[in-house]
């Protein structure tokens, strides 16, 4: 075995400075639950073609993931501040990896929403405490690369998932189920053996509810920015599908498609964090918001499948330029024995978009039609660009 050299040291030192041991072990965890994350970006597809729902009917019962995940978030902070961030995670991803197993198994549609709903409340658990974790890991300096470098392991494990889970679907659900379960208890396992408790004690007359990050006048109106730009990103589980389909395209240009997304972040989210590792939050998350606009509301003039991943590489970019700020601003702005509710509420403003994009979206196209909602989407982003700046003039406090 050769041993690295001084450049391979020193690039190996840089990416893993300020980062512990226990911080890569999460790392490593959320690798590998998101490699086997198969259901959720394709529960769309599986309702409409394997359950034989319409997809209204598939919207309403994707709303139900984002109820659920309304309540996980805001259980999973609360959890995570009160009996622990380690914990939280595996309860989050024992009893979610359990519920996977008997979706595949549910074919009456009543049951098939509760279920969904319960999936969407157990694994969002893991977001505000899986958050919460790493701030308290990690040096203010060090949260953006931690932030990111988290997220691109993310991506990298969604890139693969998406690109086989579509071509595994034309022969069939079932056996994308139990290896998404699988591949959550093995999370769990990596998070049990390396990751330890991180909670930190409440100082004496420091005091905090679940309201407290909504009371929070600096805080309320980036949760609001966060809800508007959330809404349009979830336009690629709900809107991008029916588009895509309408226009001749199967589950595994879906796929592909998707899988763009994921690609991007991997190959670029170590060069952008460079360039946003400093100055205002304001300025990246409104260069994020605009280019995330341009991405959705160039969909209004794909019609195969290259089009559709050019407008999806679009809206990656932003992606990857929002995704570390907006968590290192909540980070930030948190006090410690709060991050879990601080970041449970962040994640509020993405669940409640999961639950009013599949209702409000595919009922606003019937009236606008396609193209002109594509517009809408731009509209907002760009609007929430504004906002960022205007609600986030200097650097978020420590």
């Amino acid at each position: 075995m050769t041993s690295l050299s001084v450049t391979e040291r020193s690039a190996l030192n840089r990416f893993t400075e300020g980062l512990p041991r226990p911080y890569w072990f999460l790392w490593a965890g959320l690798l590998i639950n998101r490699t086997g994350s198969f259901i959720v970006p394709l529960m769309t597809v599986y309702l409409t073609r394997e359950r034989g729902t319409t997809l209204v009917e598939a919207g309403s019962i994707l709303a139900l993931y984002g109820v659920g995940s309304l309540a996980g978030t805001t259980l999973g902070g609360t959890l995570a501040d009160r009996i622990g961030r380690r914990a939280t995670l595996l309860v989050s991803l024992v009893t979610s990896s359990l519920v996977m197993v008997a979706l595949g198994q549910a074919r009456d549609l009543s049951l098939i929403g509760a279920l969904v709903f319960v999936l969407g409340l157990t694994a969002d658990l893991f977001r505000p405490a899986s958050q919460a974790l790493v701030a308290d890991l990690v040096a203010p300096e060090f949260r953006v690369k931690a932030f990111g470098t988290q997220y691109w392991a993310i991506n990298l494990g969604f890139a693969f998932a998406a690109l086989v889970g579509g071509f595994v679907a034309r022969s069939g659900f079932g056996v994308l189920f139990f290896a998404d379960a699988a591949t959550t208890l093995a999370c769990a396992g990596v998070i049990f053996l390396g990751v330890p408790e991180t909670r930190p004690e409440r100082a004496e007359g420091l005091r905090g509810s679940l309201l407290t990050p909504f009371l929070d006048r600096a805080f309320v109106p980036f949760l609001g920015l966060s809800y508007v730009t959330a809404f349009v990103f979830m336009q690629h589980l709900t809107s991008l599908p029916q588009d895509m389909t309408e226009k001749g395209l199967g589950p595994e240009a879906f796929g592909i498609a998707l899988a763009t997304n994921g690609v991007l972040i991997v190959l670029l989210q170590p060069l952008v964090l460079r360039a946003v590792t400093s100055g205002s939050p304001g300025r990246p998350l409104a260069l994020g918001a605009l280019v995330t606009g341009v991405g959705f509301g160039l969909t209004a003039f794909a019609a195969a499948l290259p089009a559709f991943a050019l407008t999806v590489a679009v809206w990656t970019l932003g992606e990857i330029v929002m995704a570390p700020v907006n968590s290192t601003v909540v980070a930030d702005r948190a006090p410690a024995h709060l991050r879990g509710r601080y970041q449970g509420a962040f994640g509020l403003t993405w669940s409640l978009a999961v639950v009013t994009a599949p209702i409000i979206s595919p009922r606003l196209i019937v009236v606008t039609g396609l193209v002109p909602f594509w517009g809408l989407c731009f509209l907002a982003c760009a609007l929430a660009a504004v906002g960022y700046l205007w609600a986030l003039p200097a650097r978020a406090r420590g």
